[in-house]
């Protein structure tokens, strides 16, 4: 059975599913260069197909992830709101404006195009198979619990909201997921999270990862004490609410700021202001509050459930820290976040979901992201012909991870673009920069010289996974940088690079079954060193993960890093004459 699934908002994806398989998937910005492009993915879709030789009337199913026709709870939700105030009412009425068209204002952008996606396919590509709507917390629910190691789990979702959910508890066995309880609008985690985001002057629905960044320099004390009595609170255990009027979603997207919580903590931060301690503690508190809610419902639906492992999904999955915490302190022995748990992920949670209730049976399981397009000799080639500032050395496959450790070694910053894209926001082996995690200056180096980001942020890195429990203190595997785990203390001085100032890493475990060619540049700079790991970020600047080699040797030639390792070419620039 042939599935084609779709994510048309916000980060909008495809995602092919062939008899329980992942056999393609990438998120749409991947091909149009626009960070969380919203839309029909028609460049995504069309690559998906094309790469597996299938047109749009050789599937069996489409499957969106989103009901757009579930519209009854929100309709009684915005009449509340205007009856209890009109004017953000108002604020809200725009944004239903803005979602229901989407940014372009187009037919293809927006909620809108969920109402007119068969239409829409039919016009551009004649015969389309049936078009089935999901439920959106039900495809991340999916999402997270097929693809896990675990015949049972807990799940938890949390985001800004689906049709009407904005957290959902569940529990899956075997190819059943049972929806438990749910928290709906305006109770949102996501929209708190975000509206602290903005109020910090960092872009909402893209800066929160900023946020969670900037928390550790911050003492947590008073703002979390003030949210969770004043914002936040938690009516019983297990449960949440937000309090109306204390920090808008809505008004925050507009760059309003009224009610108490900037009448207690002073005005908002404008972007590109300096960061006070104010503003620190500010995100440290944030942080905090929302860490004690999650872990709260955590400990409450593992006692619901008995279950021993937990998955989670939704935006708020990205919170690698929350994540760390209930590793540490929910009860469970393992968690599982999917490589894509934001509205990407949705894609695949629809098209999971159509596989199991078509065929009755689950699905493959997903230990790797490696499913987006990969590179060919000819277009490397092609694209260093291209480029007479550019030298491309060809090497033997066995080589490369030789000469990309050697330069790492010695001090150099290398750009790593092999095989398939990864499928979701982390690089994670295949487009990378790669650095030497003993070098204390190189995350500084990085932040400022190459990526030209804020230099608070911190450092991932990627380690041989039998090699893992000797330096974090993780205790389970993690492919998708998404658990942020203690750095064992007599180690830390060690890795300098990947140990953020409160300690912590947000550690990649590298199989060498799951990816040979990164787990040799990891076994090569082991030997070379007596260091297992290496520090792993996004290879971008600025724009989405590259992803053909013509952007590969752009982003590098505007970089300023020694080399790049592009397939088996290992590519330096050309000496100026003279």
């Amino acid at each position: 059975m042939k599935i084609l699934g779709l994510a048309t908002m916000t980060e909008s994806a495809a995602v092919l599913l062939e008899d329980g398989v992942v056999t393609a998937a990438a998120e749409e910005e991947r091909f149009s260069r626009v960070k969380h492009q919203s839309g029909v993915p028609y460049r995504a879709l069309e690559w998906a197909l094309e790469s597996r030789g299938l047109s749009l009337g050789d599937l069996d199913q489409v499957a969106l992830y989103w009901n757009p026709y579930d519209l009854a709870f929100r309709a009684r939700f915005m009449a509340g709101t205007a009856l209890r105030s009109p004017s953000l009412f108002a604020e809200r009425v725009r944004r239903s404006v803005t979602v229901l068209r989407g940014p372009e204002e187009g037919a293809d952008a927006g909620w809108g195009s969920m109402f007119q996606l068969r239409a829409l396919l039919e016009e551009r590509y004649g015969v389309v198979p049936p078009v089935v709507n999901y439920d959106h917390h039900t495809s991340h629910m999916a999402s997270c619990f097929y693809p896990a190691p675990f015949e049972e789990a807990a799940i938890l979702i949390m985001d800004g909201a689906g049709e009407s959910a904005c957290t959902s508890w569940g529990f899956g066995r075997g190819t059943g997921i049972d929806v438990l309880e749910q928290h709906h609008l305006p109770h949102s985690l996501g929209h708190f999270y975000s509206a602290i985001t903005g109020y910090l002057g960092f872009g909402m629905l893209d800066g929160e990862y900023k946020v969670m960044g900037l928390s550790p320099y911050g003492d947590p004390d008073e703002v979390a004490t003030w949210i969770r009595s004043r914002f936040l609170i938690s009516p019983q255990r297990g449960r949440y609410e937000l309090v109306p009027g204390v920090l808008d979603y809505h008004r925050a997207l507009r760059g309003h700021f009224p009610g108490a919580f900037a009448e207690r903590f002073g005005p908002p931060r404008q972007p590109g202001d300096p960061l006070e301690q104010r503003h620190k503690d500010v995100a440290a508190g944030a942080q905090r509050a929302f860490e004690e809610v999650v872990l709260d419902m955590a400990r409450a639906l593992r006692e619901r459930t008995g279950a021993r492992n937990l998955v989670i999904a939704g935006g708020c999955g990205l919170n690698c820290v929350s994540n760390g915490k209930l590793l540490a302190h929910a009860g469970f022995d393992q968690i599982y976040v999917p490589p894509v748990p934001h509205d990407a992920g949705g894609a695949l949670g629809a098209a999971l979901l159509a596989h199991v209730r078509a065929e009755g049976i689950r699905p493959a399981r997903i230990d790797h992201a490696q499913f987006g397009p990969d590179i060919t000799q000819a277009e490397v080639e092609a694209a260093l012909a291209e480029r007479p500032d550019l030298k491309g050395e060809r090497l033997e496959p066995q080589a490369i991870p030789q000469r990309c450790a050697e330069t790492i070694a010695s001090g150099g910053i290398v750009a790593w673009v092999q095989g398939r894209a990864e499928f979701g926001p982390r690089a994670l082996g295949n487009r990378s920069f790669l650095a030497d995690p003993r070098r204390a200056d190189v995350g500084d180096q990085i932040n400022v010289e190459v990526k030209r980001r804020e230099p608070f942020r911190p450092f991932a890195p990627s380690v041989k996974a039998e090699r893992a429990d000797d330096y974090f203190e993780l205790g389970q595997p993690s492919p998708f940088m998404t658990i942020i785990t203690p750095v064992r203390p007599e180690r830390r001085a060690e890795i300098p690079a990947v140990t953020h100032v409160d300690g912590t890493a947000r550690p990649q475990t590298v199989e060498r079954e799951v990816n040979p060619r990164y787990w040799e540049v990891l076994d090569c700079f082991e030997r070379l060193t007596g260091v297992p790991l290496l520090l792993n970020t996004s290879f971008n600047i600025q724009e989405p993960i590259v992803l053909t080699p013509r952007e590969a040797l752009d982003t590098f030639s505007r970089s300023k890093i020694a080399g790049l390792a592009l397939g088996d070419y290992w590519v330096t620039r050309v000496a100026p004459a003279g």
